[in-house]
């Protein structure tokens, strides 16, 4: 077997500082594109990654960064959270004397930045919209304004968009290179009414997160808003954002900021209508048994029920093909208890299903990092090495 480590310690020491965080393994694409770039130069992997760290070679780190990161998105990924945010933005203009501004933190390509301006156009608000990521190829498409993937999550394209983002569209969106760990992540440009950073945190270790989300709560204005992606609802928060309305999002308290959270009732009530049929039950809501499809999940009383049928629940949702249903129940789940091995296995089982595949591999991942003391009737060694199985199968989850 090949003897990796000091491959692993180049790449840590050249990537992990400009991403923020040290995967514990890297995706496939770069262990390939390391062995071609170094066969080619007629150097060892280890010494070509050190080389282009050590000279600044832009072209190769970028080319390194690109094979690095995983940059799965797509237009209105998530569309539920486009949905509340159609109507978030809104609120927000009545009460600005100025145009909004929105920064999407980790846009890849540049999809989500487009979903973002086209919200607000659909609202009928004057927003700029900032996108920033750590990978210098991705922020030239996204430039570009191509659709590379030409595909949305949950919704058609919208109207005049093919090939290419419409010219007048993607004069409201600038993009940058920047990492979420900088000194200045958003480059001065705020602050922010709305700041997106889905997908990106997951990454992180727990621990970090706190002071991450503090990072992102400093560049927003009073009664602004952080979101999410739903699954990283279960991602501690720290004490100047509170939680919101739906599992993601987040507020900076301003008094009637015109969005307050709904019951989990309401928000069910809310998710099964028209505008946002494409959405799911709402966080906090687990049952012992799967409802009828279409019918809201009774709300859980509090953590210890949660803890004792959100994984039995999640379990029989995700045998009836209910996902995105599943993902909620085990957001609230995780909240109660982070520590939860069924939980995170579970997670990385819905995440799966719906085509998450990044999400789900660090789900799996953080599953092989809990103990086994808290688990329920199941072999949690039997659990960690299927943890195991899937994570290595989605090792590049492009």
């Amino acid at each position: 077997m090949k003897d990796d480590r000091a491959l692993e310690r180049a790449l840590a020491r050249v990537l992990s500082p400009r991403l923020g965080h040290a995967p514990s393994r890297w995706p496939e694409t770069l262990y390939l594109h390391v062995r071609e770039r170094a066969q080619r130069a007629g150097q060892g992997e280890a010494e070509y990654v050190e080389r282009v760290g050590q000279a600044g070679e832009a072209a190769a780190l970028a080319m390194l960064l690109d094979a690095a990161t995983i940059g799965h998105t797509a237009v209105y990924r998530h569309p539920e959270q486009f949905d509340r945010l159609q109507r978030a933005l809104a609120g927000l203009a009545a009460r600005r004397p100025r145009p909004l501004r929105i920064w999407c933190a980790g846009c890849s390509t540049g999809e989500e930045a487009y979903s973002a301006a086209q919200c607000a156009q659909a609202a009928g608000v004057d927003a700029a919209v900032l996108g920033t990521d750590v990978n210098p190829v991705a922020i030239a498409v996204a430039r570009s304004g191509l659709l590379p993937q030409r595909r949305s999550v949950g919704a058609p394209l919208p109207a005049g968009w093919s090939e290419r983002v419409p010219e007048a569209l993607r004069r409201r969106v600038r993009f940058e290179v920047a990492s979420l760990t900088d000194a200045q992540p958003a480059l001065g440009a705020g602050p922010f009414d709305v700041i997106f950073c889905r997908n990106v945190l997951i990454y992180f270790e727990r621990e970090q997160v706190p002071r991450l989300l503090g990072r992102l709560a400093a560049e927003l204005v009073p009664g602004g808003h952080v979101i999410l992606s739903p699954a990283e609802g279960i991602l501690p928060v720290p004490p100047e954002l509170r939680r919101g309305p739906a599992p993601g999002w987040l507020q900076l308290p301003e008094g009637d900021d015109g969005l307050e959270p709904a019951s989990p009732r309401a928000q069910a009530e809310e998710e099964s209508g028209p505008a946002s049929a494409r959405g799911s039950a709402a966080a906090g809501e687990a049952t012992a048994a799967a409802p009828a499809p279409g019918a809201a999940v009774a709300p859980a009383p509090g953590a210890a029920v949660a803890q004792a049928f959100g994984a039995e629940a999640a379990a029989r949702l995700l045998s009836a093909g209910r996902a995105a249903e599943a993902e909620q129940v085990l957001s609230a789940l995780l909240n109660a208890d982070p520590e939860h091995l069924e939980g995170w296995f579970l997670l990385g089982e819905a995440l799966l299903a719906r085509g998450e595949r990044a999400q789900a591999r660090a789900a799996f991942q953080r599953a092989l990092r809990c103990a086994a003391a808290g688990t329920r009737n199941v072999d949690a060694d039997a659990l960690r090495r299927a943890a195991a199985r899937r994570a290595e199968a989605l090792r590049d989850p492009r």
